[in-house]
């Protein structure tokens, strides 16, 4: 199975670590968002863990209440990577046609981290920010808000 990836130039910036621990940043980092990525649209649950903080992380969603004054629901990993892993299988032809582009990745001091990345799967186009944290040497999602782009 192929699925088409493209990752634009990435903007990386960061206080007061060495060249070769950006750049090795930077591979964890973009790991990270490949496992999301890749763990989302196989429906693969260990790819999935491994990039969430599945204990204290969590996805921000808007939602309108039923007096339709707008609110941001908090929706912890722990509950939402085992539903993405769950959802019906994607066909053949529906991979060949999902693709990742890392937009942009901005890192500091090798601790933390954003990126923005837009995401095809299917016929809907997913704009994410991700933020990140550096749990035990790990690049993890702790925090993820998304918009679907207008296509």
């Amino acid at each position: 199975m192929k699925i088409n990836r493209l990752i634009i130039p990435i903007l990386f910036f960061s206080l007061g670590i060495s060249a070769q621990e950006k750049s090795n940043d930077l591979e964890l980092i973009t790991e990270t968002i490949e496992n999301y990525f890749y763990g989302y649209v196989e429906r693969d649950g260990d790819r999935l863990h491994k990039a969430f903080d599945l204990d204290n992380g969590a996805m921000k969603l808007a939602r309108k209440a039923d007096d339709g004054t707008q609110y941001v629901a908090n929706i912890p990993f722990k509950d939402l990577v085992p539903n993405w892993a769950n959802k019906e299988k994607l066909s053949e032809a529906e991979l060949k046609d999902c693709a990742l582009k890392i937009l942009s990745v901005d890192a500091v001091d090798g601790k933390i981290a954003s990126a923005k990345i837009s995401m095809k799967v299917g016929e809907t186009t997913y704009i994410d920010i991700l933020s990140m944290h550096k749990l035990s040497d790990q690049w993890k999602i702790v925090n993820k808000i998304f918009v679907v782009a207008n296509n």
